[in-house]
């Protein structure tokens, strides 16, 4: 599942053996791809303040997903999501398509406001729309990359079989042999 904030989350990407941490934040290019891709279309560029806010949600919202599996996480955390969420004036529009009527929110200003509270709005989706069990981070301690679990059985650990999973397993594997030998 492709959704804006778990694209989000895991602009820190981690080498999954523990070699090396890319922060795609830092990186223009790579902010403006994440914006483009999203429809996220502001006029002024991120300074280092609002670096450092990304960063802050991104951490946030990380945290979030691994007390999803430790029970829930706090009302500290919620009410963190609800004040970004809360800075965002937004306007109600009636629409209508193909005669089908929707009710549509139109931001009063698009700035990094706007951009924080959408990614905010994707995860509060992903938590009410979606099991919020589901949402996990990568079982492989040098990864930790966030993905929606839509398994069957509802078991994944890991964010990719070919790479964390069979990392791991072979690990595993491995040590067997070693304490059998």
């Amino acid at each position: 599942m492709d959704t804006l904030c778990l694209h989000f989350i895991n602009s820190e990407f981690r080498d999954f053996r523990g070699r090396w941490v890319k922060d795609d934040l830092q990186q223009p290019e790579w902010l403006q791809q994440f914006l483009a891709k999203w429809e996220l279309h502001i006029e002024s560029l991120p300074d280092a303040t609002v670096i450092a806010s990304l960063v802050s949600l991104r951490t946030l919202l990380s945290h979030m997903i691994g007390s999803i599996a430790n029970g829930q996480f706090g009302d500290n955390d919620i009410a963190l999501l609800n004040t970004i969420l809360s800075r965002i004036p937004m306007q109600r529009s009636l629409k209508k398509e193909a005669g089908i009527y929707r009710l549509e929110l139109i931001p009063l200003k698009k700035d990094w406001d706007w951009v924080h509270a959408e990614i905010v709005a994707s995860f509060v989706h992903l938590l009410t729309e979606h099991d919020p069990e589901r949402l996990k981070l990568c079982a492989n301690p040098h990864c930790r990359w966030a993905f929606y679990d839509d398994s069957k059985s509802r078991t994944r650990r890991y964010c990719t079989a070919d790479k964390c999973a069979n990392l791991w397993k072979a690990r595993r594997f491995r040590a067997r042999h070693k304490s059998d030998a």
